[in-house]
């Protein structure tokens, strides 16, 4: 990433350092299967930093102009060591969903209301990012919604989420 954008990350929500052992084991287990993935440097960076944390500012659309939030960036902790965090591990939730995506699709944030931040790997090179339509999705038929060219794109786009008082 060329420039470091301040997203906001309150600290006591960061789940430590990057667990490199977790990344790569997922990393290793999906080129057994015959998914060669290379996660994008700015991603490794960010996470690097970040680890699992709540940005402030975690509000975005898609390129369709819809709206999400995200609830939280998944992590590489070992789910066994952090039972409660463990359920946000990238290797947990890929298992939990793996059959209503593709083989393109990994999953890297929560977000408000069950979807999912993906990686689609499809087109080769740096990874797009999507959001996956989880109610929309069915088995072996994701739906997803393009939001990036890239990550740091993708970070760009990030800002505080409007305050909407009720009425």
């Amino acid at each position: 990433m060329s420039e470091e954008i301040d997203l906001g990350y309150d600290s006591n929500t960061l789940v430590g350092p990057l667990d490199t052992n977790e990344l790569e084991e997922f990393r290793s287990f999906l080129e057994q299967s015959g998914q060669p993935i290379h996660f994008d440097t700015g991603y490794l960076t960010h996470l690097s930093k970040f680890h699992g944390g709540i940005p402030a500012k975690r509000c975005f659309e898609t390129v369709d102009g819809e709206h999400h939030i995200v609830e939280r960036f998944l992590n590489f902790l070992n789910p066994k060591k952090d039972e409660t965090l463990g359920w946000y591990n990238v290797n947990v939730t890929w298992t939990q969903m793996e059959d209503r995506l593709n083989e393109f699709l990994i999953p890297f944030a929560a977000l408000f209301a069950g979807d999912m931040l993906c990686f689609d790997f499809e087109c080769g090179g740096r990874p797009t990012v999507v959001v996956w339509l989880h109610e929309e999705s069915s088995e072996d038929h994701p739906v997803t919604s393009l939001v990036a060219s890239d990550f740091d794109a993708f970070l760009r786009k990030l800002h505080e989420c409007e305050q909407v008082e009720d009425q």
